[in-house]
């Protein structure tokens, strides 16, 4: 946690809630791990990608920590998350075809998971104010 500069602190509740309505040309987010294994693995892991496939082209695995839990007996949707991309780290690589080769671009895999939560996360607060 000491290279987070600025990040959210998000309930899985609300989490789920914002995933909900993410859908960008045809992509989706969802909670990919069990929420009741959350507070002792000490994260929660979120897919991007196309629902059903489990090939790295597809869907890619990031896992989010939980936080400020210990101990605690309480509803899965209360687990608390810090939700930023200094703390957020892929399961595995992605693969991208470009010209006919299969590459990585872990810069990329961040940026197309992370940024559009961000962006709801934002547009949830204004909302609210």
């Amino acid at each position: 946690m000491s290279e987070v500069e600025m990040g959210f602190v998000v309930s899985l509740g609300v989490l789920r809630e914002v995933l909900r309505g993410l859908n960008i040309n045809g992509r989706r987010w969802w909670v990919s791990s069990d929420p009741h294994d959350a507070a002792e693995d000490g994260y929660i892991s979120i897919a991007h990608g196309t629902i059903g496939a489990f090939d790295r082209l597809n869907t890619l695995h990031f896992r989010i920590p939980v936080v400020g839990n210990d101990g605690l007996n309480t509803r899965t949707d209360r687990l608390i998350l810090m939700f930023d991309p200094s703390t957020t780290t892929p399961v595995e690589p992605g693969y991208y075809l470009q010209d006919g080769q299969i590459l990585e671009d872990p810069v990329e895999d961040i940026s197309n998971f992370y940024e559009p939560i961000e962006r709801a996360l934002i547009a949830r607060l204004q909302e609210q104010a």
